[in-house]
């Protein structure tokens, strides 16, 4: 927690003023700042900083992963810490500490330490912060006794400054506000004084140029019976139920027929928003569908995979299918980097408007099939061949199925030789894709082969296992389908390999969003990727 300016101040110290503040990796910052945060325990006057160099101008080693040198960062509490003792102290009371914190999956990972602010440093005065500088500038504005109307204890600007939100993002038009980290004054004040408020949010929007502001949840894995998405028990339609809108028109909210059946005037009495990463356009309905930012990371990924940009180069380019397409989080990379042809998979309405709207964005074409507008499974021959004739002379770059990818097998077996070689397959379901896993063999090029991308949400120490587990299963299936090809010796040589795993982001306490970059090679070889 020392600085420079620290240092060379007078040694004033507050002998019990003394706090514990935590050691971390880079890595896990902000999951720890975020435990802080909603147990009100993050000092928010000091702010993180990289950790102290020794005399020797060394940096400690911070565990022992992967045998790795990392820069640790203090994050500091408003704990406090009677000194009676040494470190070991600290340490005794660490997984207590930890515990209370929901923390103690970290032990490994974190340090306890302690410090003593100065008693001559003074509060900050200048506000960094755009948001809360926002929040100052429109508190101060109100007109004198405004919050004594609020009918709140011991409520003042100074409070309200201090318990709410730092963080945010901006999708124009809309600034949306991370709930979690809503304290207990502004809960209240958000359900039982909603006119009053309006001032204020109204004078944040402007300050940050935004039209509307919400207050935001993480997707729930399931959906509340009797709520409007209670038919969607296990929300498969990835929808945000627990967003609040707090400031401007978002349009009339979900319904049952809003949500499985929307018209075109539905989608034009609701909100849009959209935002830009690396270079790629997308926009969605917040009322409606996700949208997460921390698969910033894994859309770049796609977009410069070697294995993604060298087939744009070759004469018969390639296709990618993808199996939970979403609004184009992943999609939109592969089309980018160069692959002439995306077939998506998507049940979720809104998510398909969002995928062709985000498509026309970005200069490129798309085509919608409904399930009215494909065969059904068991219909005869001629049917599907007399359909796939209608299809093969189309030109968009994406055809998006609005359907189950149940029907992927056979849609795909109808069209194999009017699109490119499929080469790259999609699976980006959370928590786990692995009904989808058998469509995916299937829908590779037989000789050309190919990778299938495989999310799951996996436990931070059992990686390695899930790996081995992933390779064995994926090997099961090829195996599996080429038996059903014949007995052709070519077939069976298809050594499955698991080429690499990324970690995307923390999902959970514990648990990472992966992703298994599975390689089935092309045929009749056992080469390595």
């Amino acid at each position: 927690m020392d600085n420079e300016a620290t240092r060379n101040q007078p040694h004033h110290l507050d002998p019990c003023g003394a706090r514990l503040v935590l050691l971390v990796s880079r890595t896990h910052v902000k999951h720890v700042k975020s435990a802080l945060e909603r147990h009100k325990k993050f000092d928010r006057s000091h702010g993180i900083s990289p950790e102290v160099r020794n005399e020797g101008g060394e940096r400690e080693a911070l565990g022992q992963n992967r045998g790795e040198m990392r820069q640790r960062m203090c994050v500091p509490t408003t704990i406090p810490h009677v000194v009676e003792g040494d470190e070991a102290d600290l340490e005794s009371n660490k997984p207590t500490l930890l515990a209370e914190l929901r923390l103690d999956h970290l032990s490994e990972d974190i340090t306890i330490s302690s410090w003593t602010p100065w008693t001559t440093k003074k509060p900050a005065t200048v506000e960094h912060n755009p948001l809360r500088k926002a929040l100052r500038e429109a508190l101060e504005a109100l007109p004198p006794g405004t919050l004594g109307s609020f009918n709140v204890p011991h409520l003042t600007v100074h409070l309200l400054l201090s318990t709410f939100p730092e963080s945010y993002s901006i999708y124009k038009p809309l600034l949306l506000l991370p709930s979690n980290s809503i304290s207990q004054t502004w809960s209240t004040l958000l359900s039982e004084h909603v006119e009053l408020l309006q001032p204020i949010w109204q004078r944040i929007a402007a300050a940050l140029q935004c039209t509307h502001i919400a207050l935001n949840s993480p997707i729930p894995p399931s959906n509340t019976p009797g709520s409007a998405h209670g038919n969607d028990d296990s929300n498969i339609l990835r929808s945000p139920v627990h967003l609040t809108p707090i400031y401007g028109s978002f349009g009339p909210p979900p319904t049952l027929q809003t949500l499985s059946s929307p018209t075109p005037s539905d989608f034009g009495n609701t909100l849009w928003v959209r935002t830009t990463q690396n270079g790629i356009h997308q926009t969605w309905a917040p009322l409606y569908t996700m949208f997460s930012r921390g698969n910033v990371k894994e859309k770049a990924r796609i977009l410069h995979l070697p294995s993604v940009t060298s087939l744009a180069t070759t004469e018969q380019n390639a296709t990618a299918v993808d199996m939970y397409a979403g609004i184009g989080y992943f999609s939109f990379s592969y089309r980018k980097s160069g692959l002439s042809r995306i077939l998506c998979w998507e049940l979720n309405p809104w998510s398909v408007e969002g995928l062709r709207q985000g498509a026309a964005l970005n200069g490129w074409s798309s085509r919608i099939f409904t399930p009215a507008e494909v065969p059904q499974e068991s219909a005869a021959e001629a049917e599907w061949e007399a359909w796939r004739r209608g299809v093969a002379g189309r030109s968009e770059d994406f055809w998006i199925f609005q359907m189950s990818n149940a029907t992927a097998q056979l849609i795909l077996q109808c069209l194999r030789n009017d699109v490119p070689p499929i080469r790259h397959v999609n699976l980006g379901l959370l928590p786990a894709s692995r009904l989808s896993w058998p469509s995916a063999v299937r829908a590779l090029d037989k000789e050309c082969g190919g990778w299938i991308h495989a999310h799951e949400n996996v436990g931070l120490h059992e990686m390695d296992k899930r790996k081995v587990e992933v390779g064995t299963e994926f090997q099961r299936l090829v195996n599996e389908y080429s038996e059903s090809l014949g007995d052709d010796a070519k077939h069976q040589k298809k050594k499955v390999q698991v080429g690499h795993v990324e970690r995307v982001k923390m999902y959970a306490p514990g648990v990472v969003h992966a992703v298994f970059d599975v390689y089935v090679p092309e045929t009749g070889t056992e080469m390595d990727v």
